[in-house]
């Protein structure tokens, strides 16, 4: 995963804010209905500090306003369902948590929760309605010209509509210009009939852009780039289409004194980064807590049944092929690894992993508990803080397995590995392939976002409660 480091966050700032006033005016409900009295007005203020912080945590977690311009009615709607109904199913299990649902009028919160939802939903929908006629109607709009080939008048309408609905500014291009074959205009916008009259054009009348969609960057282009910049136009070149049989994003950064496009299977940016960090370090605290407790009770279980080492490390491989030391509490006996060579002809995984339904090399009894119940994995939470893992991530390979990878297996190291992730949720024990394996992890990394992971641990609670998925 590639981190970039630059956002425009606050360019949504209008929505953030309707939204947070569409949050706060349902608390006229039980104010008008008499529910809230002096006497429990306390109880109503926490509840608003609540849902005040919810809602900052759910901003923070999500780019909620990302492309707002451009989403359709139904889509608008159903992201405003999610945030709302994130937001209240925080704050009534924070409530739960805390004893206090008692102290609030299940009535007047259903009433708070639907007036929200329609507050919300309009005050978007006419926000998003004044923008557009406000950025379509000015008279600064951006004004621009294009210069492209023959090649790709096919694709032009399609990045002509694309960047003209972008929800940061309105681009208004007047002119095109092919500069192979000026004849052969195929697409609905005029043509200049040479790139000399082009710049004629450009210098006597307003323009603001030019865009320059072309497969390659040549001499040509360089002229046009030149010329257009010295008349003080700001220019924008289209990169070349190139086709991947691999999901990837690309971004535009500086790498020294040179501009260069960065691919990878994904990107995220520095708050993010920051957000995922953060989340690792409290719950690693947490879960170091939590594993203090559990070694009370386990490891004495543990040195009665098979007397040697409470914890057990090994080294794994971690991001981008970092090797680290990895620790569990000790669930075999520990001539385990000497073992494993002769049961290898009864591995279940079609790939590179090892495991085994019945493994006699597990400790009989507190063994097959603290596997069934991911015990074993909590001292991974010192790996966790240390920052050779993440919470959620993908699974660690040993050396042994990693020396075996062909290319596309290595692209499920791009992230830090995790205690817990997609294919743990997905019921790792009847996902045999390790190619599906892979394409679960490339999958987790690809479409990755904060919600994600919040996602991931709530249905890892509900697996480890269940006992599904371990072996």
């Amino acid at each position: 995963m590639y981190k970039v480091y630059k956002e425009n966050f606050l360019k949504y700032y209008k929505f953030a804010i309707g939204d947070f006033f569409c949050l706060y005016i349902p608390f006229l409900l039980p104010f008008a209905s008499g529910t809230m009295t002096k006497n429990n007005y306390g109880t109503y203020l926490q509840l608003a500090l609540m849902i005040g912080v919810c809602f900052y945590f759910y901003i923070l977690l999500n780019d909620a306003y990302k492309n707002i311009y451009c989403r359709s009615c139904l889509q608008e709607i159903k992201a405003v369902l999610f945030m709302v109904s994130s937001i209240y199913g925080w704050v009534i299990l924070f409530t739960f948590v805390l004893k206090t649902t008692a102290m609030y009028s299940r009535l007047n919160l259903v009433l708070m929760y639907l007036l929200t939802l329609a507050l919300s939903c309009l005050m978007r929908c006419v926000f998003r309605s004044i923008g557009k006629k406000r950025l379509k109607n000015r008279e600064d709009v951006r004004k621009g010209v294009i210069f492209t080939f023959s090649d790709r008048l096919d694709e032009l309408d399609n990045i002509i509509t694309t960047v003209q609905e972008n929800d940061c500014k309105v681009y208004n291009f007047k002119w095109v210009v092919v500069l192979d074959n000026p004849d052969a205009i195929e697409c609905k916008i005029p043509r200049l009939s040479s790139k000399e009259a082009a710049f004629k054009y450009i210098q006597r009348n307003v323009v603001d852009d030019v865009l320059i969609f072309a497969n390659h960057y040549n001499e040509l282009i360089y002229e046009i780039e030149e010329t257009c910049i010295s008349m003080g136009v700001v220019v924008h070149y289209v990169l070349g289409e190139r086709k991947t049989k691999y999901p990837k994003k690309e971004i535009i950064e500086e790498f020294g004194p040179y501009k260069i496009v960065t691919s990878g299977i994904n990107v995220i940016n520095a708050r993010q980064l920051f957000v995922k960090r953060l989340i690792d370090i409290c719950g690693s605290l947490v879960g170091l807590l939590i594993t203090g407790i559990c070694f009370l009770f386990v490891a004495p279980m543990i040195y009665f049944q098979s007397p040697g080492p409470i914890f057990y490390a090994q080294t794994r491989v971690g991001a981008n092929g970092r090797p680290f030391k990895i620790y569990k509490f000790r669930s075999m006996y520990p001539d385990a690894e000497k073992r494993k060579a002769e049961l290898m002809a009864q591995n279940k995984m079609d790939g590179l992993m090892f495991k085994m339904d019945n493994d006699p090399r597990i400790i009989k009894g507190i063994g097959h508990f603290i596997r069934s119940s991911s015990i074993d994995e909590l001292p991974q939470m010192w790996n966790v803080l240390k920052g050779d893992m993440s919470l959620v991530g993908t699974r660690p390979p040993t050396i042994d397995e990693f020396k075996a990878y062909n290319f596309h297996h290595k692209s499920r190291l791009a992230m830090k590995p995790g205690i817990t992730g997609l294919w743990q949720i997905s019921g790792r024990s009847e996902v045999t392939n390790f190619e599906d394996v892979v394409a679960l992890d490339n999958q987790y990394i690809s479409n990755w976002r904060m919600m994600s992971d919040v996602k991931i641990l709530f249905k890892t609670v509900m697996v480890v409660i269940g006992r599904s998925g371990a072996v």
